[in-house]
């Protein structure tokens, strides 16, 4: 994982921080709460990362708060412990130089002097181990993942092209920003207590004691939690009927309710909501230089045919705006009249058309008024911004996509043959 994430993943509210007082977590007790293979998750592992993960949030630290998060904190170290051990089966280590970058990235990134982090957590009660292990279990598991699974994540140039023309060819496509916690239920028997522990964590949510964003940091089983639970833009379609119609409900700023599916529960957050759809030529912006040639009313054909040649002579000749004005000089013509930026489609219906296949310094074909002969030049053209994504962008989110949901399954694999004896 890049160390910028780090530095955003443990932006924490410093204020809160220093004026916290918790307990020293050293002075706790050392009893075993759970053995995962041959580690153990202790209490005060627990109370460590409770201590962490109130400071993240600004949250009082009262009995109720830490017995409430208990349940989500000793869940969320089980999979770390999985993850590291199968990072270490593999060979993968962490280096300290990598661990101590990431909290100067920490630093860094909240404007903090050198070591400013660890009085701050030292005098907030929160041990020094507790935001190691953290950071340590993050690195392996990403670098495990893109490592081991990456090779194993194809995006063809078909499937890129079809889904970019979704939002070419078809009708305006909605998307959804969002970002997401997941909690997992690898087999029935944890139905009722997995539910209990999202409809706990719903309510923290609500009630603001606890930030999506934290939440979905310390507790969501998604690839996306290393991302502050961002999933960037996705389109409507790629989601279940239920969870589509759930999202199609959900107005930015809102969070959705639990969302049951087979491999467990979501959350959603709605960032942002948007409509993609190719820019129509209208929306094109132009500045305009209108020059008419006058043909006296008393004009006989032949006079008409010879304003008609200059017409054609001036409009293969000239280039551009500034020599179209210089040409009007010369024959001691009216200057052409400009418009300035002026959006295609406001145009009247019969100039519109004329003026929108137009490249700068080309002109129209000639008009004739009672006034005489006019072209139109266009002299600045400036296309209209499309919001779609680019192949590029289809690309990477194809991929994130499937890595992310490689990386799920890798977990709940993981997770099925580990030996885990939950104690208290």
């Amino acid at each position: 994982m890049p160390l910028a994430q780090f530095a955003r993943r443990f932006a924490f509210f410093l204020a809160a921080a220093t004026a916290a007082a918790h307990t020293p977590a050293g002075a706790q007790e050392q009893r075993i709460v759970a053995v995962v293979n041959d580690d153990i998750v202790s209490n005060f592992d627990i109370d460590s990362r409770i201590s962490l993960t109130l400071v993240s949030t600004g949250a009082p630290d009262t009995p109720e708060s830490r017995q409430r998060m208990r349940p989500q904190v000793l869940r969320t170290l089980i999979d770390e412990r999985i993850q590291l051990q199968e990072a270490k089966r593999l060979g993968l280590t962490v280096p300290r130089s990598d661990i101590e970058a990431a909290v100067k990235r920490i630093e860094q990134a909240n404007k903090l002097p050198a070591g400013a982090l660890d009085q701050i957590f030292r005098r907030a009660g929160v041990p020094r181990s507790a935001i190691d292990r953290q950071i340590e279990a993050g690195i392996s598991w990403q670098r495990l993942v893109s490592g081991r699974l990456r090779s194993q994540v194809e995006v063809s140039r078909d499937e890129v092209d079809e889904a970019l023309a979704r939002y070419t060819q078809g009708e305006p496509v909605t998307e959804y920003l969002l970002s997401e916690i997941f909690i997992a239920i690898d087999n029935p028997d944890q139905e009722d207590e997995v539910r209990r522990m999202v409809d706990d964590l719903v309510r923290q949510l609500l009630a603001g004691a606890l930030p999506f964003v934290v939440a979905a940091q310390q507790f969501s089983q998604a690839a996306s939690a290393a991302e502050d639970g961002d999933i960037g833009w996705v389109q409507r379609g790629q989601f279940d009927p239920e969870t589509e119609e759930i999202l199609a409900a959900t107005e930015p700023g809102r969070m959705t309710q639990p969302i049951r599916t087979p491999a467990g529960f979501y959350l959603y957050g709605m960032r942002d909501k948007r409509v993609l759809a190719p820019a129509s030529p209208d929306d094109a912006r132009v500045d305009i230089a209108q020059m008419v040639f006058p043909v006296p009313p008393s004009a006989t054909p032949a006079d008409r045919e010879s304003v008609q040649a200059l017409v054609e002579t001036v409009r293969e000749t000239v280039q551009g705006c500034a020599d179209l004005e210089r040409v009007a000089g010369e024959l001691r013509m009216p200057a052409p009249v400009r418009v300035p930026e002026v959006r295609i489609g406001d145009l009247a219906a019969s100039q519109r058309d004329r003026i929108r296949p137009l490249k700068v310094g080309e002109t129209t074909e000639p008009s004739v008024s009672e006034a005489g002969i006019g072209i139109a030049m266009v002299c600045v053209r400036t296309e209209p911004q499309s919001n779609l994504p680019t192949a590029s962008d289809i690309e990477d989110n194809l991929i994130r996509q499937r890595l992310d949901n490689a990386a799920r399954r890798y977990l709940r694999d993981l997770r099925r043959v580990a030996v885990v004896d939950i104690r208290a």
